[in-house]
């Protein structure tokens, strides 16, 4: 393990254990969850202009296809089933965390491993971008057969509003997309500037993004300190079926895209689904979402591993976007 992953896991963890004991900053702290994700996708998005995502869906838009799809229709329907048998009172949680898009931080991830970054961003912005439409559409599919099936029902908050959970998602998203885009176009000096300082911005962006998260749930934790245990071995059982649930896949594939294909698994954006779920849904749905953030910086340990075993060398040369 490198000194910038040891440094960057130390820093995700320094935030939440001092967001944790800090709940009185949770009120001035609240919005900062939201516009440090949208800066995070708007670094995402700066690093792939709309060319470098033509030549991508090109080249493999069968792979980008299957990816996509797989990622917002049948990994959370998976995670929905297996939890409602094992553990029904988080199965709407394993739900909404399956549909999250590929995070951010999987382009750093695979640069830092040397999977095909390109095919990872390329993911990050479609699942992005296509969540607004896909995820509103799945709840209400998935609920539908659920009460068709007579399973039970799925345990949606009466006050959820489909419409406002897409305009809510089309802010947070597209914004920064636009955003990116015309800096792209109209400031590319800028934008190498940007790129150029990405991960220190990364670094503090996380550390201050987790200890505005976890004062959310600071005074609620030392109330409640069993809801502790309880939520991140939620959040790190579906870190390992998310993951497990790539490598069928990825062992067909060419090493690095395989590895790609493991990470835009497992690393997602689960800010985004906590600050959903924060908003439309109840807190045992933001609670797993914040405590996915802890098996999101341990799965670059099983990464580095995978690379190794698949005989990608660390002294490599990653490929670039």
């Amino acid at each position: 393990m490198s000194a910038r992953d040891v440094f960057l896991v130390l820093v995700a963890f320094a935030g939440m254990f001092i967001g944790s004991l800090l709940p009185q900053w949770a009120e001035t702290l609240a919005p900062f969850p939201r516009l440090m994700l949208m800066c995070m996708l708007f670094l995402g998005f700066l690093a792939v202009g709309t060319e470098a995502l033509r030549t991508v869906m090109r080249s493999r838009l069968g792979m980008v296809i299957r990816l996509t799809a797989i990622r917002l229709i049948l990994l959370p329907v998976l995670c929905f089933i297996a939890f409602r048998f094992i553990v029904p009172e988080f199965a709407l949680a394993a739900f909404l965390i399956g549909s999250s898009p590929v995070g951010v931080m999987a382009g750093m991830f695979s640069l830092m491993v040397h999977a095909d970054t390109a095919l990872i961003l390329v993911a990050n912005i479609t699942t992005s971008l296509l969540l607004p439409l896909a995820l509103p559409i799945m709840l209400f599919a998935v609920s539908t057969a659920v009460d068709f099936l007579h399973l039970g029902p799925m345990n949606l908050p009466a006050h959820l509003s489909l419409g406002g959970m897409t305009v809510s998602l089309c802010v947070t998203i597209l914004v920064p997309f636009v955003l990116a885009n015309l800096t792209r176009a109209k400031l590319p000096r800028l934008t190498g500037i940007i790129l150029d300082c990405r991960y220190p911005f990364t670094i503090m962006n996380i550390g201050f993004t987790n200890v505005a998260i976890f004062s959310q749930y600071g005074e609620l934790l030392h109330q409640n300190p069993a809801l502790i245990p309880s939520a991140l071995t939620a959040a790190l059982a579906l870190s390992i079926l998310m993951t497990v649930a790539a490598l069928p896949t990825a062992r067909r594939m060419e090493p690095r895209q395989g590895l790609a294909f493991v990470i835009c698994y497992g690393t997602i954006n689960n800010i985004l689904i906590m600050i959903l779920s924060m908003e439309f849904f109840t807190i045992t749905e933001a609670l797993v979402a914040a405590a996915y953030l802890v098996p999101v910086y341990m799965l670059l340990l099983y990464y580095r591993h995978y690379a190794r075993k698949v005989g990608i060398q660390d002294h490599e040369p990653p490929m670039r976007p």
